[in-house]
């Protein structure tokens, strides 16, 4: 047996009788199976120290030991975890839509497990190419976890043996607030820190982290805001940057100040609770300019976490108006869905939500 043998499964499980009707499987020189036979099915994976898979870890194995009969074991490597921590900007992968396979023959395993090949090959070119740093912050994080040992012991690749959480803190310098805690993190959340510095590190303006992910995997979003969107009490060069109102207000909107009204700093005081995360009531008269107060807010969140904001307002012909006001300040980030919008408009503006594309939704 080949050191490194891996083989690549895919099967087509009944959604009544919860048992295999059709599998496929191939390998690296080029050896490939399509089959309904579990004997056949057998011989063909016996021997192979690696079984590779697209959600393989929670899904093709356990039906692959009742249908063959044996209580195999083989080392994991699981393509559907690896994806998103590989390829964090959208789109993901050319072979990727979620947590699929996108293919070419519907119900195929021989295609989708070839497609797995692909996509595994993808991957560790893509790990390769990883600066120093992240390949051991990555391994450091998620060696323990099932769902990732065996792909790191593929790569020949151990542990960091100490410090970790401030080897994160000085990769990431600048990039994310000094003071939040990773050391907690490190301990508690490892994969979804894991997954929060991968979109970090590899930034795209508006992506966001699959939705697959978020299901089982719920807190990434919250490590995102923490490390990137939570201002620090203390103060440090990240936050002191990246929350600095009038700076955003400059580099967003092109005004220099805010404004006041009967020379009281209304605006500021507003933007600026919001900007810090505090609850607020906001109540300016008529003119005296209600919309930056939570445009900017929105628009300083989106650049900073990918965060989305929702404006709730009864005035459709408003929603409307503060869209294409933003629209001709070049800020093409903010959607609107009211009763006023034809099917085309109403699925644009969905498809910007789901994409991560939208930081403002009216």
């Amino acid at each position: 047996m080949n050191a490194k043998s891996i083989v690549f499964v895919d099967t087509e499980v009944g959604i009544k009788d919860q048992r295999i009707h059709d599998a496929g499987a191939c390998k690296f020189d080029g050896d490939k199976i399509h089959t309904s036979e579990p004997s056949v099915f057998d011989v063909f994976i016996s021997g192979n120290e690696y079984f590779c898979g697209h959600n393989i870890y929670n899904h093709d194995l356990k039906y692959i030991r009742k249908w063959i009969g044996k209580d195999i074991d083989p080392k994991l490597i699981d393509t559907l975890y690896l994806s998103a921590l590989l390829f964090p900007a959208k789109p993901y992968h050319k072979l990727i839509k979620d947590d699929k396979l996108q293919v070419d023959e519907l119900n195929n395993p021989l295609n989708d497990s070839l497609r797995t090949m692909e996509l595994f090959g993808d991957e560790l070119n893509a790990f390769q190419s990883l600066s120093a740093p992240m390949k051991r912050i990555f391994c450091s994080l998620l060696y323990s976890r099932p769902e990732f040992t065996d792909f790191f012991d593929y790569m020949d690749y151990t542990p960091y043996p100490y410090g970790i959480d401030e080897y994160i803190k000085k990769t990431f310098e600048g990039r994310i607030c000094s003071h939040a805690d990773i050391s907690t993190l490190v301990y508690n959340r490892p994969v979804e820190l894991a997954y929060a510095l991968a979109l970090i590190d590899k930034y795209v303006p508006y992506s966001i982290t699959p939705p697959w992910v978020l299901r089982q995997f719920p807190n990434v979003e919250n490590v995102v805001k923490l490390l990137k969107n939570t201002p620090c009490s203390e103060g440090c060069s990240y936050c002191n940057a990246k929350f600095d109102i009038k700076k955003g207000l400059k580099r967003i909107f092109g005004y220099d100040e805010f404004r006041t009204f009967d020379g009281e700093p209304l605006q500021e005081r507003a933007v600026q609770a919001a900007v810090e995360g505090r609850s607020l009531l906001a109540v300016f008269p008529t003119g005296g300019g209600k919309s930056i107060t939570f445009q900017l807010p929105a628009l300083m969140a989106g650049e900073a976490s990918y965060g989305l904001t929702v404006v709730i307002s009864p005035l459709q012909s408003l929603m409307k108006d503060q869209v294409d006001n933003l629209a001709e300040k070049g800020i093409y980030t903010a959607v609107t869905i009211n009763g006023l919008l034809d099917p085309i408009e109403r699925k644009k503006a969905i498809d910007m939500v789901m994409t991560g594309t939208a930081n403002i939704l009216y």
